[in-house]
């Protein structure tokens, strides 16, 4: 697009004229302050801003086609007058007008300009949209409103960001959800050595009731992936105190997280997931390291995605989990102060001796039902995840096991931003913003920006 010579001369006299007049409003003093020439200059352009805007889509014109232009009917659609609209925008409103079509032979009504320049029906524009959306993926919709208006001076209701930003999180997950996947790296390039997915669930609360007229809390499922920094690399070498031997633990790289949630049934996570793993470059992965709590639903997850997938998975159950697992039967059985038998039990849990483990539970006594009900499930749980319970050879192997990754995934992607103070959600609303929530964190708030300005 190129302006003409009369729209650059008009717009640079809107944008001198206003700079000047905010400058001279500054006092007279001795020593002019970088401060108030900043913020003069910023209150010019964002002032002018929307003027200039608005002079600039003038010389698009007005979507004029002749008189007449084709009907889908096979009449002619007439034109004899032009409408004007407001659009919000991220420099404020601008009114444009555009030349109105009419059938007379079915009653069509077409305004061309505004399929020509993707001008929204609901009057917000793509980059207002985008940006308002970014804020209520960060904060409250009420306190979004206020980020917007600090930041562009434009002034939206909570409700209408509401709006806007879950309709814009729900065009975002279809958009994720029919791409094509594609791997970051060139095919041609070696994968990560190590990969670390992590996956956890958090509830949250929804506007749904139970028969008693109580909110119902669902389990949103979360996933992250992300690969360890470089050997040698600023913060590497040291030890977690979850492995105070051994080598130096894995140090994972924040930069490189990604990010899934789903607030539906773990087959629809699985999707989502294997997704956001495949443009991770997963196929290309040495070994791939899994961290998670044990739930059913993550085995099942595991199971569907990655076993057979000719990748090396280590499937580490969190060693503080596991912990909780003992405390909990030891409580059951022996009562509030179970000290004088837990410590050799963890022991055994922590030096992978799992037999030793299974005797010492079998051993408890069980005064109650509840009691050996315990005894049984915790036996069972630690028996079929002996591959996970490793301890000492993810220590010398340098692994994270611990499921901080996946806890920290539950509470930035989902506890931060929808477990607020009187919050409750519907399910397709909790998901939009999440969806959000994880292209701003993962760092890939361009595309979100894309679908928004899509056509």
């Amino acid at each position: 697009m190129e302006l003409s010579l009369q729209a650059e001369q008009e717009i640079a006299q809107m944008v001198v004229g206003a700079v000047r007049e905010h400058l001279a409003g500054i006092p007279k003093r001795a020593a002019v302050r970088l401060a108030d020439v900043e913020g003069a200059v910023e209150g010019a352009l964002r002032g002018v801003g929307r003027c200039c805007l608005e002079r600039a889509v003038r010389e698009v014109g007005t979507g004029y086609e002749g008189a007449n232009r084709p009907c889908a009917c096979g009449g002619q659609q007439e034109s004899d007058h032009d409408v004007s609209a407001t659009w919000q925008t991220v420099l404020g409103d601008i009114r444009v007008r555009r030349a109105a079509y009419r059938c007379p032979s079915c009653g069509a009504h077409a305004v061309p300009l505004d399929a020509q320049m993707g001008l929204p029906t609901d009057r917000t524009s793509p980059l207002l949209r985008a940006r308002l959306s970014r804020f209520c993926a960060v904060a409250s919709f009420a306190e979004a409103c206020t980020l917007l208006e600090e930041a562009n001076g434009v002034r939206v209701s909570a409700k209408r960001a509401q709006i806007v930003s879950e309709e814009l999180g729900a065009r975002v997950a279809t958009h994720q959800a029919t791409r094509a996947a594609v791997d970051d790296q060139d095919g041609g390039q070696a994968g990560p050595a190590r990969m670390y997915l992590g996956i956890d669930g958090v509830f949250y609360c929804t506007t749904e009731r139970d028969e008693q007229r109580a909110l119902l809390w669902r389990e949103a499922k979360v996933g992250v992936i992300t690969t360890p920094l470089p050997e040698g690399a600023p913060g590497t070498g040291r030890q977690s105190h979850l492995a105070p031997t051994g080598r130096p633990i894995d140090v994972l790289d924040p930069e490189q997280a990604s990010y899934v949630v789903h607030m539906g049934d773990w087959r629809g996570f699985a999707d989502k997931f294997w997704r956001e793993a495949e443009r991770r470059g997963i196929a290309r992965a040495s070994e791939i390291v899994l961290l998670s709590d044990g739930a059913e639903w993550i085995d099942s997850v595991r199971t569907l995605l990655f076993d057979g997938l000719g990748v090396r998975l280590t499937h580490i159950l969190d060693l503080r989990h596991a912990e909780e697992h003992l405390w909990e039967v030891a409580h059951a059985c022996l009562g509030d102060d179970p000290a004088d038998w837990i410590e050799p039990p963890l022991e055994d849990l922590r030096e992978g001796r799992i037999d030793a483990l299974l005797v010492a539970i079998h051993q408890l006594p069980t005064p109650t039902t509840d009691a050996a009900k315990r005894v049984a499930t915790t036996c069972s749980s630690f028996d079929t995840r002996r591959a996970m319970l490793d301890y000492p050879r993810f220590r010398e192997a340098g692994y994270q096991i611990g499921s901080g990754i996946a806890e920290s995934a539950c509470k930035r992607l989902v506890s931060q931003r929808e477990k607020g103070p009187g919050m409750h959600w519907t399910t397709s609303g909790a998901q939009a913003i999440g969806t959000l929530r994880a292209a701003h964190l993962s760092k890939r708030w361009k595309e979100a920006t894309e679908v928004a300005c899509a056509a």
